[in-house]
């Protein structure tokens, strides 16, 4: 019951993050958006592309791993969702104010890469 309820809330979180990402989309002109527009822009987006990373994640490991617990990789497949989707808007972001080359989105990913080591390697507490 509580994974269905997790897939359920993932599911619900990502239609509203695709949904507010959309409205963005087609309702402000980014050449004059302000501010908050821009926030709003990047804060959908990445709530949109970590539910649907997530997503994308749990099908996969659920079709190669079929003997597993799927609550065994729901939490490692939210992590990865949230890490790669935070690169992405990240890179997105440092190209919109057009500071982004190579040696600054390779740092990005290797960055990213350094904290999903770290969190693989952590040992969790009883």
């Amino acid at each position: 019951m509580l994974l269905i309820r997790n897939f359920f809330f993932l599911s619900a979180i990502t239609i509203f993050g695709i949904a507010s990402t959309i409205l963005t989309i087609y309702n402000y002109n980014p050449f004059e958006a302000r501010g908050a527009t821009l926030i709003n822009f990047y804060v959908s987006l990445f709530v949109s592309l970590s539910g649907i990373i997530t997503i994308l994640l749990i099908g996969i490991r659920s079709r190669f791993n079929r003997m597993a617990i799927a609550m065994s990789f729901f939490m490692p497949s939210i992590r990865q969702g949230i890490l790669l989707s935070t690169a992405s808007v990240v890179l997105l972001f440092l190209r919109g104010i057009r500071i982004l080359d190579y040696l600054i989105a390779i740092s990005v990913v290797i960055v990213i890469f350094l904290l999903e080591l770290f969190f693989q390697t952590k040992k969790v507490r009883n």
